[in-house]
């Protein structure tokens, strides 16, 4: 009985929408990776769609036995996974491969890398949840409120310092959607706000280094940098607007063929969707996402626990957060942080920490009246 009703609650909408945004990202890798004069089948079986091919197999693979698994089991291991996490975090600032600016982000394993703060993120999901749904707890208090906020602050300090910054500014979305689930005080949650924007301007002023201010200012009027800093955006705007409403067509965008677009295939994938697909393609993929994320407060309404509706209000903060910067710069509407496009941007670790903490919402979905274990 208890698998009749699994499978009967089980989301399956849900997990054919993930499923089919991670194949349009299959597409628009291999449209963002085409140099132009390569044929269709070389163009899908190139090593960027091969790997992200296999990452998004191990992904839906990730994200199906999450499911099974009720996600309550995961309180029992929340403090090794967090402590796990934080080594992990550590051990990227000493042995973490360099990369573009001398950031140090990836963890190389034989021939696999991987980005440790893309998982962080699960990681904090998880722990908030636990916290915040203790019987015994309640955020009514300053001191209950910073034993809440505590255990994203460690990670997301030493994110900051690889440095990422859109990653680390993730964390403050995923923690303040959990906090006003939980309940945070009005007057509490304005005295934070107000703290964070002097914050920000102190950070701004004292703490970022020089490029960080470049890119969150340079938005603002990319040509003053034009081959610099402000190329990037221009590009990314020219491929936008170049695709009007019907796009230039699949594989016959200029920008992004002839390579005038750097991260075409990353961080920058949804110029691609735009000047080759259209407004209206862009539209499309928009609707999709709202779909995915309404489906996911849909899963955190009917959610038999504060826990498991903890854990979507993460993930849906996680994902709206990363969708509103990533095409907000794209279209130079915010600065430039490099937070990739859920599902669609080229990336192993961040297609799998995604699935990752759909497969929890998915569990979350099919263990409301029941337990297989």
């Amino acid at each position: 009985m208890g698998r009749e009703k699994f499978l009967r609650n089980f989301d399956w909408t849900l997990l054919a929408t993930v499923i089919l945004l991670g194949l349009f990202g299959l597409l628009m890798v291999a449209a963002s990776t085409n140099t132009g004069d390569a044929e269709l089948r070389e163009i899908l079986t190139s090593r960027f769609v091969f790997r992200q091919g296999v990452f998004l197999l191990i992904g839906i693979g990730a994200m199906v036995l999450l499911s099974i698994i009720d996600y309550n089991e995961w309180r029992r291991f929340i403090i090794p996974i967090y402590i796990f996490t934080l080594f992990v975090l550590l051990l990227v600032m000493f042995r973490g491969q360099s990369g573009i600016l001398g950031a140090q982000r990836w963890i190389q394993i034989g021939f696999f890398s991987f980005q440790p703060s893309e998982f962080a993120k699960i990681t904090i999901i998880l722990t908030m949840a636990v916290v915040l749904s203790r019987e015994d707890f309640s955020i009514d208090s300053w001191y209950n409120l910073a034993l809440a906020i505590g255990p994203a602050v460690p990670p997301m300090i030493l994110i900051f310092m690889q440095p990422d910054l859109g990653t680390s500014l993730v964390f403050i979305a995923i923690t303040i959607g959990a906090l006003f689930v939980a309940g945070i005080r009005w007057i509490h949650l304005g005295i934070l706000s107000l703290s964070g924007l002097i914050g920000s301007v102190l950070a701004y002023l004292f703490v970022f280094k020089d490029y960080q201010q470049q890119r969150l200012a340079i938005f603002l009027d990319p040509w003053q940098d034009l081959q610099g800093m402000g190329w990037q955006i221009i590009q990314s705007k020219i491929a936008v607007g170049s695709g009007q409403f019907w796009g230039r067509g699949l594989f016959q965008g200029t920008q992004s063929q002839l390579d005038f677009l750097p991260e075409k295939h990353t961080d920058f994938i949804f110029s691609v969707v735009g000047e080759e697909l259209g407004f209206l393609g862009a539209m499309a993929l928009l609707a999709v996402y709202l779909f995915m994320v309404w489906k996911v407060f849909q899963v955190a309404l009917e959610a038999k626990d504060l826990f498991g509706r903890l854990i979507c209000i993460g993930v849906s903060s996680m994902l709206i957060f990363q969708l509103v910067v990533n095409v907000g710069m794209t279209i130079s509407v915010m600065p430039v942080t490099g937070l990739p496009l859920p599902l669609i941007s080229y990336g192993g670790s961040s297609l799998l920490a995604t699935c990752i903490g759909m497969g929890l919402v998915l569990s979350v979905a099919a263990h409301r009246d029941t337990s297989l274990f």
